[in-house]
């Protein structure tokens, strides 16, 4: 996935696939090539944010 696909899943609220699960986009760092992922659940609270790189999401 591109840094810009990946936006696009940020501002769409549409998941992504990282480590075969489903994740949310919540934040990214361009300088880094990072985004902040929070694993899709019935209880978005309890679930801890991930920091992936864009090439790990699809």
């Amino acid at each position: 996935m591109t840094f810009e696909e990946a936006l696009k899943h940020e501002e769409n609220n549409e998941p992504v696939i990282y480590n075969n699960r489903k994740y949310y986009v919540v934040g990214y760092n361009k300088s880094a090539d990072m985004f902040t992922i929070r694993e899709v659940s019935g209880d978005p609270l309890f679930t801890v944010p991930i920091d992936a790189k864009v090439e790990e999401l699809s």
